[in-house]
């Protein structure tokens, strides 16, 4: 007898009280978070419980054989498939690893094969030796499933796993030790006073400390589970925000269209009404004057349409490119500039140079390239006009647009201009919305030089092929 060992019974009395407090655990978080991985769990230590109290009862007989007590392979089995199903349900096997999925679902196949095959040796009176070896040859049989599955699982590496496969380890190991000692005599002596010559007690040993692990796994769990949780809300909230700051450019669009409607055809629209009101009384009193008034309402008629384009064309999503934006610009300054008589020297990107521009950021730079280019033509007195749109990387992560308008003519004083100077006021402004910077110099008698330099995302630099090449080479 060795005095330092507890007696068997008191141990179990311990260990059996520890796996009742985890029963109880497990109940009360199922009832409060209502996961069906909880009862389970109780589930699967109740039947262990009530294995270890049958084998108990088994020790006592003088041909005692493992797994020849039918109700205790019975349960035992029940248990080892709730096991299974509560690895599946913690580490999320289907989605992570399907082939050790399938594996598992192999091994409740062999506890559910095994436990019919037992219940018809049983049912027929078949001795208890042959029982007790298919009994043990299937138990090793899913210790060595389980030790293909263990290293896959490892390889996952998710945060719960570890507690997971030190449980495991713990549950197998205690399970193999009580199957060997079943079949060494000079151990499996089942003396009271040495609590280590019962194979139950392995099992339980390896039980508690694998339920204890599982205990922290679930907590890491349901950490994670929370955490997952916070980073979906701050998505959603930020996903909140962002459809706020869209309505809110949204709404700023329609202002501005309201805006242009207003200003911009607003006037022409009465002006026409107003003309064409006037040339209708005109016709019989002083029909000379009537075709004046025609000039007139064609000419506001043509301004009406021109704007119209402008704002359908700032609207429509087919023009958000770089180079649709730059075929605008050069379509617009030939048209003001060859009434005028000026002459256009332009340079634009080249073709393999394209990119998404935004609505809004588009409307605003060619808002103010078209104020810039009133400007040129009103009060520059100019000959030449110089006109260059170009996008240059400053670094891998920033993209730079730079438009340039340049005259020849006679130049003026910005600091002159005076708070008066709204058209100099609402280029500042728009490129302050782009992020951009505007600069004007404009030295008397030197011409003026209008440069606006801003950045932008999703312009790339691609070589062009042979085929968009060919139309170049022909002409």
């Amino acid at each position: 007898m060795t005095p330092w060992l507890p007696l068997y019974s008191s141990l179990r009395i311990f260990l059996d009280g520890m796996l009742s407090m985890m029963i109880v655990y497990a109940l009360l978080s199922y009832f409060q978070q209502g996961k069906s991985i909880y009862w389970k769990y109780a589930l699967y230590i109740g039947c262990m419980l009530v294995t270890f109290q049958l084998n108990d009862n088994d020790y006592s007989s003088a041909n005692y054989a493992p797994g020849a007590n039918y109700a205790v392979a019975l349960i035992e089995s029940i248990a080892f498939i709730l096991y299974i199903r509560f690895a599946i349900l913690l580490i999320n096997i289907p989605s992570h690893d399907p082939f050790s999925h399938r594996l598992l679902q192999f091994m409740t196949l062999v506890l559910l094969g095994g436990t019919v095959l037992d219940t018809l040796l049983w049912e027929g009176g078949v001795s208890d030796d042959l029982r007790s070896g298919l009994y043990t040859v299937n138990r090793f049989v899913l210790a060595i499933l389980a030790l293909v599955v263990v290293p896959r699982i490892v390889r996952l590496r998710k945060p719960v796993i570890s507690y997971f496969i030190t449980g495991s380890s713990f549950f197998v190991t205690g399970c193999v030790l009580a199957l060997c000692l079943n079949y060494v005599p000079a151990l499996f002596t089942r003396e009271p006073s040495n609590p280590f010559t019962f194979p139950v007690l392995y099992i339980q040993v390896g039980v508690v400390l694998e339920v204890l692990c599982f205990t922290l796994g679930l907590s890491r769990l349901n950490l994670q589970t929370e955490a997952e949780k916070q980073i979906m809300q701050a998505q959603l909230i930020e996903q909140l925000r962002e459809n706020e700051r869209k309505q809110e450019k949204l709404q700023r669009i329609r202002d501005d269209i309201a805006r242009d409607l207003h200003d911009e055809l607003g006037a022409d629209l009465g002006g026409i009404g107003m003309l064409a009101l006037s040339a209708s009384r005109q016709v019989i009193t002083r029909p000379d004057e009537v075709g004046s008034k025609l000039v007139l309402i064609s000419q506001s008629s043509r301004r009406v349409v021109a704007t119209m384009r402008e704002i359908i064309w700032n609207l429509n999503s087919a023009h958000d490119t770089l180079q649709n934006m730059a075929s605008r610009l050069e379509e617009t300054a030939r048209t003001h500039l060859a009434q005028q008589g000026i002459d256009l020297h332009l340079e634009l990107p080249p073709r393999g140079t394209d990119g998404p521009l935004p609505a809004e950021y588009r409307r605003d730079l060619f808002l103010l390239f078209k104020e810039a280019l009133h400007n040129l033509i009103r009060h520059s007195g100019a000959a030449q006009a110089y006109i260059r749109l170009s996008v240059e990387e400053v670094s891998a992560n920033k993209t730079v647009i730079t438009l340039a308008v340049h005259d020849n003519g006679r130049g003026f004083d910005p600091r002159a201009v005076g708070p008066g100077g709204n058209g100099l006021r609402s280029m500042y402004q728009r490129a302050a919305s782009l992020d951009g910077t505007l600069q004007i110099t404009a030295p008397v008698g030197g011409g003026t030089i209008l440069i606006f330099r801003g950045p932008v995302d999703g312009i790339t630099h691609r070589p062009l092929v042979y085929s968009e090449l060919l139309p170049e080479i022909v002409n």
